[in-house]
C-alpha cells in the first residue's frame, strides 16, 4: 500500500468516526457562546472598546454552523470570522485610548 492510499484511507475512517464538525456537543457550544457574548458585551459596556463589540457579534455566528454539514456554509462562515477577527486587531490599534483616559485609569489605580 502506497502512502496516498493510506492517507485516503485514514482520512475516510476519521470522518466516519467523528460526522460533526466540533469536537464537543452542541450545548457546551450555546453555553460558551452565550458566555463570551456577556463578557464581551460588558467590557464593551464598561471600556467603550470596539474589538469587543465585534467580538460579541463574532462568537454567536459560530452557532451556525450547527445548522447544516454543508461544507460551502463551513467556509463561509469560516471567512466571515476570519475578516470580523481581522478587523477587530485592526481596531485596537486603529481605536487606542486616547492619553487623558489612560491619565484617568492610572488615578483610579492610585487612589486604590
Amino acid at each position: 500500500m502506497d502512502i496516498s492510499n493510506f492517507l485516503n484511507y485514514m482520512a475516510q475512517i476519521s470522518d466516519a468516526e467523528n460526522p460533526t464538525i466540533f469536537p464537543f456537543p452542541f450545548a457546551l457550544h450555546i453555553a460558551l457562546a452565550v458566555i463570551s457574548v456577556i463578557f464581551f458585551a460588558y467590557r464593551f459596556a464598561v471600556q467603550k472598546r470596539p474589538f469587543q463589540l465585534i467580538f460579541a457579534v463574532a462568537v454567536p455566528i459560530s452557532l451556525a454552523l450547527w445548522l447544516s454539514d454543508n461544507k460551502t456554509l463551513f467556509y463561509a462562515i469560516g471567512a466571515v470570522e476570519f475578516v470580523l477577527i481581522l478587523a477587530a486587531v485592526i481596531s485596537t490599534f486603529v481605536c487606542k485610548p486616547k492619553e487623558t483616559e489612560k491619565a484617568a485609569e492610572s488615578k483610579k489605580s492610585e487612589e486604590k
